[in-house]
């Protein structure tokens, strides 16, 4: 049996047999790896920590075959503080959600990884607006699926968008003009809105604390928007944004 060493976030756990649990652990090396941690729903089991959503852990693994078992493991944050505040435990839980179904299993997604790393240090500790942050992920992953969103130019026809009128088309992915919007079905947005998809989109991750949006409301629009347009692209719901939607 072949034994190897992996850092890696929990991204899902579920339950296994009477006393087991498998995990799905999304590494920079290894993508995303499935692993069977043994006896951890027992009363005072020594791997409890290590079966948490958002723990951030180093793993001793045994590969058996395609099957992985963790025989030991290591903490080197829990963010723990996430699951302390509603907003930032259901967005940041999304996001993992998103990693697991936008990545397939042993594929290499390092800067995928690292931003996700990024976004829970973000929000557990320097007090980021997860509502931001999920928004800015989002963005992220669609670039992962080969999707850029075009806050300047229409997706359709290419011609500058106007000041005065914003609308989205989810066949498009992507932002389009009044002309286009005629012709083609979309939703409309607010000036607010777009405002928020646009800055967002053009500010790096860690300098996302410098912007303040006012009304709550258009960033419940934008997340909306955004949960049905990865509906769109990928035909997979994101369960635990439902919650709060």
């Amino acid at each position: 049996m072949e034994e190897i060493k992996v850092k890696g976030i929990v991204i899902k756990s579920t339950d296994y047999k009477d006393s087991d649990k498998i995990i799905t652990i999304f590494s920079a090396e290894n993508g995303l790896i499935n692993a069977r941690v043994r006896g951890v729903k027992k009363n005072k089991a020594k791997l409890a920590f290590a079966v948490q959503p958002f723990a951030f852990i180093e793993f001793m693994l045994v590969k058996s075959g395609n099957f992985y078992t963790c025989i030991n493991a290591t903490s080197i944050d829990q963010f723990y503080d996430l699951t302390l505040d509603f907003d930032n435990y259901i967005f940041m839980l999304a996001c993992m959600e998103v990693c697991l179904k936008t990545i397939k299993e042993n594929d290499r997604e390092p800067e995928l990884f690292l931003f996700l790393l990024n976004s829970l240090k973000y929000v557990c500790y320097d007090g980021y607006n997860s509502m931001y942050v999920f928004i800015k992920f989002m963005l992220e992953a669609f670039k992962h699926l080969g999707y850029m969103l075009e806050t300047n130019f229409c997706s359709i026809c290419g011609g500058k968008l106007s000041e005065k009128y914003f609308a989205f088309s989810y066949e498009f992915n992507g932002l389009i003009c009044e002309n286009c919007a005629k012709e083609n079905d979309c939703l409309e947005l607010s000036r607010g809105e777009f405002s928020i998809l646009k800055f967002i989109d053009s500010t790096p991750l860690e300098k996302l604390s410098k912007l303040k949006f006012l009304s709550r409301d258009d960033l419940v629009s934008v997340i909306s928007l955004l949960v049905k347009d990865f509906r769109f692209l990928t035909d997979s719901e994101i369960e635990s944004i439902k919650k709060f939607l």
